[in-house]
């Protein structure tokens, strides 16, 4: 049975505010979460954090160097993802402080398994906009090494597209035996016309490139004139 100093004691407890009473009240606080928490969608940062804040965001943006709109949108939650890991971890250290590892039964050890869960999110994100993002600038690479009538059609038709998977493509339609020249190309759009004719034949042709070794030094001949780098055929 109570005694009188518990029942005093709980009576008292009752005055104090225990939360939201009403359906609205209720709800509202459910999303407290999600505005303040580690699942928030927008960081709340303090005046005392954001100094850390700023030099956590100044180093993230020197490391990836988001080029577009949604390279920055993925760099946002890069650096979201990483600014709530490290509260968690000053969080568990605040709480592992206040433990004694002698004692049978934690009273944290609720706390920190939640916080071992956020972690668990929190990494997961974080590492999955990383590969995102290293993807993006994978294919702005690699774009960045087509032909450039490649990169102007590439990027105004399809943006999106995977643009690693086209380099074997592009590289066999403007580039022929690896010396630069767009010969592919004049092929295709030359096609089935009379290349027979001596209006349409390829100056070019005839000439048959010379590979010049490229630890060799390249003297000057004896004429003083510089040296053939191509061989015209004689018909």
């Amino acid at each position: 049975m109570a005694t009188a100093a518990q029942i005093t004691a709980n009576q008292a407890n009752a005055k104090r505010s225990t939360g939201p009473v009403s359906p609205v009240g209720k709800a509202r606080a459910s999303q407290n979460a999600r505005s303040h928490g580690f699942t928030a969608q927008h960081l709340n940062i303090t005046p005392e954090d954001r100094a850390a804040f700023t030099a956590l965001e100044a180093s993230l943006r020197l490391d990836t160097r988001p080029a577009n709109s949604l390279e920055e949108e993925i760099f946002h939650r890069i650096l979201t993802h990483t600014w709530n890991l490290r509260r968690i971890e000053s969080f568990e250290c605040l709480i592992l402080a206040e433990t004694d590892p002698l004692a049978e039964t934690n009273t944290h050890d609720g706390q920190l398994e939640r916080y071992a869960r956020y972690r668990r999110d929190l990494e997961r994100g974080l590492y999955r906009a990383i590969r995102e993002l290293s993807k993006l600038q994978t294919e702005r690479a690699a774009l960045g090494q087509q032909h450039p009538h490649v990169v102007q059609g590439i990027r105004e038709h399809v943006p999106l597209a995977e643009v690693t998977r086209l380099t074997k493509n592009t590289e066999e339609l403007f580039f022929y035996d690896g010396y630069g020249a767009p010969r592919r190309a004049l092929e295709h759009l030359t096609n089935e016309i009379a290349t027979n004719h001596p209006d349409n034949q390829d100056p070019l042709a005839d000439l048959q490139p010379i590979r010049v070794p490229r630890n060799e030094a390249n003297l000057i001949p004896e004429s003083g004139l510089p040296p053939q780098f191509y061989n015209v055929s004689k018909r």
